[in-house]
């Protein structure tokens, strides 16, 4: 077991994470680009309002700068760190957090996060067609409504969960323990036909509500 510090905005921080991480295990095979930030509230709160505050003309250019440099400048860095430890073994998986937001249009969550990870799910497309000449398979993982520590842990706010509860189709927000099998997929030899690939993982809250 070993546990490395990396700042995805400070390519110096990855590079050197990776070459520990490589002297300590003697190769990398699987890399797992998980790190975001919220892109905190939309134009539209959860009750449908609009809040002038949030407006895309109010945005400031700091917060669309750090949110589009660490959600999708931050996976290139990422990839861009990883692909020479995965070259010198001849091949190895490259796996991206995106998010359904890379496919719909968010009302509730800031115009810079959909941005940010539409544009990581097109690099990942970039990224697999380029490296699949030296066996490395890029894919995406796009998750919906997740309970994890993100803006504050506000998707484990009892709020929050109800909203989902009602929107969702399976009329839940999923735990962090339910992205561990499509991750572990993506890692494994079972995917090993599969690059620039995106899979949702949203308990069907893309396909809108049920009832």
């Amino acid at each position: 077991m070993l546990g490395e510090v990396a700042d995805v905005t400070d390519a110096g921080s990855l590079t050197r994470a990776f070459a520990a991480t490589a002297a300590a295990f003697g190769r990398i095979d699987v890399v797992f680009a998980n790190a975001g930030i919220s892109g905190g509230p939309g134009f539209l709160t959860a009750q449908g309002e609009r809040s002038p505050e949030n407006a895309i003309e109010a945005m400031a250019p700091e917060r669309w700068a750090r949110i589009i440099d660490t959600n999708l400048s931050g996976v290139l860095r990422t990839i861009q760190a990883a692909v020479p430890h995965l070259k010198a073994v001849g091949g190895g998986r490259i796996i991206v957090t995106t998010s359904i937001a890379a496919i719909k249009i968010e009302t509730v969550i800031g115009a810079a996060y959909p941005v940010a990870k539409a544009g990581a799910a097109h690099l990942v497309r970039q990224a697999a067609l380029e490296l699949a000449r030296y066996n490395i398979k890029v894919n995406a993982i796009a998750p919906g409504p997740f309970a994890t520590n993100i803006a504050g842990a506000r998707g484990k706010d009892p709020a929050v969960r109800a909203w989902h509860e009602r929107s969702v189709p399976q009329k839940r927000i999923a735990s962090t323990d339910e992205i561990m099998g499509l991750a572990l997929l993506l890692a494994s030899p079972a995917s090993d036909y599969m690059t620039g690939a995106q899979i949702v993982i949203d308990g069907g809250a893309t396909l809108g509500m049920a009832e």
